[in-house]
């Protein structure tokens, strides 16, 4: 079962990375179509910036900028922690600071959406009348306390073990 997650892991990771290296540059010309009045030479460039505020593109450039390396990050970390526990021996000190860096890396990139609607949300020809709510999910601070818990079972698992086989 380590071994289809595994895959399936890696798969995400370069289905997420790819998004990233199609969508930013795509939507990285709509911002400067957007702020250029929507000139272009391009239909498609034209359609994708009709009705569009440059702050969305904003939001968007950033969510992914932000989204795609820490997903790539978060699937690396699991991979490693999937290929320990193929290997029969999940509660290593290692996966306790690889679940302890997962939870931070979903904090940050939270931290880093909620700031960046703020700073949009502040320069007003961005955004018009459309101000992008500042909104949390409660769920994903649940999940990132739960990922520390988690770590720390792991780290006293592994103390536990260790502790084991010093004992005749």
């Amino acid at each position: 079962m380590a071994e289809i997650m595994t895959v399936l892991v890696t798969v995400a990771m370069w289905i997420v990375g790819a998004m990233g290296v199609i969508g930013i540059p795509l939507f990285s010309v709509g911002l400067s179509a957007s702020l250029s009045g929507g000139d272009s030479k391009f239909p498609l460039v034209r359609t994708l910036v009709d009705g569009v505020l440059p702050g969305e593109f904003v939001l968007v450039i950033v969510g992914l900028a932000v989204i795609v390396p820490g997903v790539i990050y978060i699937c690396f970390q699991l991979r490693h922690i999937l290929l320990t526990l193929a290997e029969g021996d999940p509660f290593v000190p290692e996966n306790a600071k690889r679940l302890t860096r997962i939870g931070t890396a979903i904090a940050a990139m939270e931290l880093i959406r909620i700031a960046t609607v703020m700073v949009v949300r502040a320069v007003p020809s961005f955004v018009g009348d459309k101000l992008p709510p500042i909104s949390t999910q409660f769920i994903l601070w649940i999940s990132v306390a739960a990922l520390f818990v988690l770590s720390q079972v792991f780290r006293e698992g592994t103390r536990l073990r260790d502790e084991e086989k010093m004992t005749i």
